[in-house]
């Protein structure tokens, strides 16, 4: 019978797609008008923009593989740049991550932080990067806790590590996994240069993978169903039946995949397994319209000190366009769209003068639950991919592999568990 994927986002479509790649058939529904889930298209006047920014890098090899089987060039779809980030701080000089000199990685990012840290900056990040081993060989601790053992200075901590660990975990360093912190360094910086790579999109997200996935799982016999949503699961005797969608209809199948946000996924469980729904924090967007010839002196720098705290050029997808991040909870929730947007562009304009003190045009996109808290201890809280019911399986980005929130961790636990399907 057919196996039932509920969750049109990446990681329900990572799934479909190894599914119906072995000729698997596929049934997948969405509660939404659209696929893509947390990385989706929006309307913004006459152009499609991403639901918001973010943030990509070459390490992602599983989402990137995935791109490829169903037949997306990483290259038409992504400007590849060495790693160049510059950060501004309100008190500090700028700091400098950047693998654009002579020599060879990483010493071209060694150079680079000695310039603009002096060395006993350098000295710091290598002592924290090579405990990190010896920190995942024990107990998990807080980010803030691990800096502190390291010894790490009062101006490496707001200017490096506090926006690193808010932009890859979503979370104040305070209550951030240290585990998940290390793992994501390991990922990125100890694989080689290409590794640490940002990907910017050319295109919006929602073209990038799930509209061409959902024609490669189409075109392998595949069904894919927008505006359904699951309102319970049909099981019996330990063993999967189907669903009962909202509207009252029922689709059969003798397998579930629950592909969707923790939270939704813990609701719709609940009568059968119990899935922690963790602390869901929000991702801000605030796209700023400038004229065409506004561009960043590099396609993404790092702000402390301010409310802004990531900042992409997205000039090769529509000339003139920035993209600020703020991620996590903070007094910027406070604030209208209005205010948050003056706000943001005077900060802009303060660190880049060149800039113009406000924006043309704006447009505000708060995701209130966009990934959950990647607190201290959070693997083991987090579910596996088969579960103790027949036929039921987890997918969705929350699910234990290691990686924080990103797309590459949906995509390799949506394509992880198709895999264990297909072995049973």
């Amino acid at each position: 019978m057919t196996t039932l994927i509920i969750g049109g986002g990446w990681s329900g479509l990572a799934a479909a797609v190894t599914l119906v790649q072995q000729g698997h058939p596929v049934h997948l529904i969405e509660s939404a008008k659209q696929l893509g889930g947390r990385a989706r298209n929006v309307s913004w006047h006459d152009e499609v923009m991403d639901n918001g920014q973010h943030l990509m890098i070459g390490a992602y090899q599983q989402m990137l593989d995935m791109m490829t089987l169903v037949g997306i060039s990483a290259e038409e779809a992504f400007d590849r740049y060495p790693m160049d980030i510059t950060l501004y701080d309100t008190l500090f000089s700028p700091l400098k991550l950047s693998a654009k000199n002579w020599l060879p990685w990483p010493l071209s990012l060694a150079w680079s932080l000695i310039a603009s840290s002096g060395l006993t900056g350098f000295y710091q990040v290598a002592k924290l990067q090579a405990h990190s081993k010896k920190l995942l060989s024990g107990n998990d601790i807080s980010v803030s806790d691990w800096l502190l053992l390291t010894k790490q200075s009062e101006r490496l901590i707001k200017q490096l590590w506090v926006p690193l660990c808010l932009a890859t975990l979503n979370t104040p360093i305070t209550e951030a996994s240290a585990h998940r912190l290390a793992t994501v360094l390991q990922e990125s910086l100890g694989r080689g240069k290409s590794a640490a790579d940002s990907l910017i999109p050319r295109i919006p997200l929602g073209d990038v993978f799930p509209s061409v996935a959902a024609n490669y799982i189409k075109q392998h016999g595949g069904k894919i169903s927008l505006q359904t949503r699951a309102k319970s699961l049909l099981i019996q005797d330990n063993k999967v039946q189907g669903i009962t969608c909202q509207d009252g209809h029922k689709i059969f199948a003798s397998n579930l995949i629950v592909a969707t946000s923790a939270k939704h996924s813990a609701d719709l469980l609940a009568p059968y397994l119990t899935i922690n729904k963790s602390i869901e924090y929000p991702i801000s967007t605030v796209y700023l319209r400038y004229p065409a010839t506004v561009s960043l002196p590099s396609p993404m720098i790092g702000m402390t000190g301010t409310i802004s705290q990531w900042v992409f050029d997205r000039s090769a997808q529509s000339p003139g366009l920035i993209a600020v991040v703020i991620s996590a909870p903070g007094e910027h929730e406070k604030l209208t769209k209005a205010e948050l947007v003056s706000l943001v562009s005077k900060e802009l304009h303060n660190m880049l003068p060149y800039l113009p003190e406000q924006a043309s045009d704006s447009l505000v996109i708060r995701e209130k639950h966009a990934t959950f808290a990647c607190t201290v201890n959070i693997e083991q809280e987090r579910p596996l991919s088969e579960t103790t019911i027949s036929g039921l399986w987890l997918a969705g980005d929350f699910v234990a592999n290691g990686y924080p929130a990103t797309l590459e961790g949906a995509v390799r636990n949506g394509k992880h568990c198709a895999e264990l399907l297909l072995t049973k």
